[in-house]
Parts: structure tokens; C-alpha cells; sequence
């Protein structure tokens, strides 16, 4: 009887320990290479303009998550494991699922509004280009 209840136990909480223990191999791993190229991190080609939010969501979230790896730098591996542990666990929440959904609500919008404007500009250019075109052009021919 002990065994049917500890099977199915073992298996989540090896599953659990597992994508813990990957999510923080990886943690670690960025960590390391980080540390390594911190000569590399002065000479960055990207820009790190922090005023190219959407919204002051994004930024906010955005202050958030860096606060959170500035925590987590004084880390040890076994700390970064529990606390990644604990959130495969618990999983999302439904406020962290809500807010993933309208961002990517607000960047689909974004994306077709940017397709609407892309498609009004090109229309605008043919018309230019046919109305300059018309002078020059050959009139029509018509079979007969």
C-alpha cells in the first residue's frame, strides 16, 4: 500500500528535482561565462537604453527581474536550486499568466498596426508612382 503512494510521489518530486536542478545548471553556467567576460560586457554592441519600453508595465517588470538577478548573484548553487525548486513547484501564477497574455495581446497589436501602417505607405507610393508615370506613359491599346 506504501508503495502505491510513494511511487507517484517520487515521480513528481524527481521531476520537479530535475527541472530544478536543469534550470539552475543553466543559472550557474551564465553566471560562470558572466564572470569570465566581464571585459567583453563594457564593449557591448546593443544598446541598453532602458526608455524603450512599451509601457510602464514593461518597465516596471523589467526593474523587477533586474533587482531579482542582482539577488541572486550572492547565491550559491544548493540556495539557487531551492529556490528554483520552489517555483517549478508552485508554478505561474494566474497574475503572472494574465500579464503574459496582454503583453503578447498588446505586441500583436503592435505588430499589426506596424503592417497597417507598412501597407498604407506602400499605397501611397504606387499611387505617387502611377499618377508621376501617367504623363509619360503610352495610352492603352485596345484589340479589336
Amino acid at each position: 500500500m506504501g508503495l502505491l503512494l510513494m511511487f507517484p510521489l517520487s515521480i513528481v518530486l524527481l521531476t520537479t528535482s530535475c527541472i530544478a536542478y536543469a534550470r539552475t545548471k543553466k543559472w550557474d553556467k551564465e553566471r560562470t561565462l558572466k564572470t569570465a567576460n566581464v571585459e567583453s560586457e563594457t564593449n557591448t554592441l546593443l544598446d541598453t537604453d532602458e526608455d524603450d519600453f512599451l509601457d510602464t508595465d514593461d518597465e516596471a517588470e523589467h526593474n523587477e527581474r533586474k533587482a531579482e538577478e542582482e539577488r541572486d548573484k550572492s547565491l550559491t548553487f544548493n540556495q539557487m536550486w531551492r529556490k528554483e525548486f520552489r517555483s517549478v513547484w508552485n508554478g505561474k501564477g494566474a497574475k503572472q499568466i494574465a500579464r503574459e497574455r496582454e503583453r503578447e495581446e498588446r505586441r500583436k497589436l503592435a505588430k499589426a498596426v506596424a503592417r497597417e501602417l507598412d501597407r498604407r505607405e506602400r499605397r501611397k507610393a504606387r499611387k505617387a508612382a502611377r499618377e508621376a508615370g501617367e504623363g509619360d506613359a503610352l495610352p492603352p491599346y485596345y484589340k479589336n
